[in-house]
């Protein structure tokens, strides 16, 4: 209905209006039976599956399927399928594609039409193969999405969509957590790795440095030993005080090396104390956060499963409030026809006790004027005839 259509509802007659929406509940119903024929035609394909998935079992094992169809509507299969057992031997012995043979055509024509027998085989339906499950599986997803789809309503698919997107928010806010979780601990591991060779790249100068003064020393006691060679028993004294200040120089920065060795040694069992616990932190983070995906894997899920029942019961509460609406629609149409009536009687009564008043108040008042008018005469007469 347009616009315009609407604005002017209000002269449209009650018949017509009612007419409207018997029309649009029977658009409802039309789409409400085509949906029940497809999601049927879609059931019959599931049984005709079933049915022809366990149809070679049934093959191999002619005795048990005998034993259950003997006094059924079903029982004309056993007699194809005997027939067919015994000319077994003839197929196979020339051959023929299971396809060429009419035995075999009309087993499984048989059996296709009469898919229900299915329920009387259990024991074949519940021990498939896993393929078979997941063909059968695949199957029923069609029916259960093909149902869904079908019965969903535009306003239904905008609530999932919404129901989605915030869920996606949701996923996007952990994923930033996650992010940020991952950043502090490789800025951790840089942060340790540069402390680390920092140490190691001042270690590596200190002993370079002190390489290089030992070997200065040397070259200085060789240069000094050359001279003393040359020299009195002073200079020979003075390259022994040399020399011993030398060594005791030398001792000293050992001592100091060894110190450093100490240090770097305390340092870096430092360094490793902390990446331990960095470490039990970061495992620790990792198993939270695994905890919270987790929690918010089972939080989705199950509000996925709330929100299937939730859309089950509002289909079946729809469904309900539709058949009620029909018998709504109707009594209301009679007590609306009921009213109208009712009000047009009492217009009509109305209008006439109108209609009667005013032909009451008419004639009296020219009642009134008529004595009014023949008292106004008789007063005349009566003075011209005294005059």
């Amino acid at each position: 209905m347009s616009m315009t259509e609407m604005m002017r509802g209000k002269s449209m007659p009650a018949e017509k209006k009612i007419d409207i929406k018997l029309a649009q509940h029977e658009f409802a119903n039309v789409r409400s039976v085509q949906i029940g024929c497809v999601l049927n035609v879609l059931a019959e394909a599931i049984e005709r599956v079933k049915i022809s998935l366990i149809l070679p079992k049934l093959l191999e094992h002619p005795k048990l399927m005998a034993q259950v169809l003997n006094g059924t509507k079903f029982e004309a299969a056993v007699h194809l399928v005997e027939s067919f057992i015994r000319r077994r031997e003839f197929i196979l012995r020339e051959k023929r594609p299971p396809l060429m043979d009419h035995g075999i055509i009309q087993i499984i024509d048989f059996f296709q039409r009469n898919h229900k027998m299915v329920h009387l085989f259990p024991g074949f339906y519940h021990h498939m193969s896993a393929d078979e499950k997941k063909l059968l599986t695949a199957f029923q997803m069609l029916y259960d999405l093909a149902k869904d789809r079908l019965y969903r309503t535009s306003a239904d698919a905008i609530a999932q969509e919404r129901q989605l997107h915030a869920m996606y928010k949701q996923n996007e806010v952990v994923k930033g957590q996650v992010d940020e979780l991952r950043h502090k601990i490789h800025a951790q591991r840089l942060a340790i790795k540069e402390r680390m060779e920092a140490k190691e790249a001042y270690l590596r100068n200190y002993e370079d440095l002190l390489l290089k003064k030992k070997s200065e020393k040397d070259e200085r006691i060789r240069r000094e030993i050359l001279i003393t060679y040359y020299t009195s028993d002073r200079c020979s004294r003075l390259v022994r005080a040399s020399k011993k200040s030398s060594l005791e120089r030398q001792t000293d920065l050992e001592d100091q090396l060894q110190k450093t060795r100490n240090n770097y040694e305390t340092s870096t069992k430092t360094y490793l104390k902390q990446e331990k616990v960095f470490r039990e932190e970061k495992n620790k983070l990792i198993l939270q956060l695994q905890a919270i995906i987790k929690k918010y894997d089972h939080s989705i899920g199950e509000k996925m499963i709330e929100n299937m029942q939730l859309t089950d019961e509002h289909k079946k509460a729809k469904k309900s409030l539709d058949e009620f609406m029909v018998g709504f629609r109707k009594v209301e149409r009679v007590y609306k026809q009921i009213v109208v009536k009712r009000e047009e009687e009492e217009a009509r009564r109305r209008q006439h006790r109108v209609q009667v008043f005013a032909m009451n108040r008419a004639a009296s008042k020219i009642q009134k004027y008529w004595r009014k008018w023949k008292k106004h005469i008789r007063k005349k007469n009566r003075r011209n005839n005294r005059k």
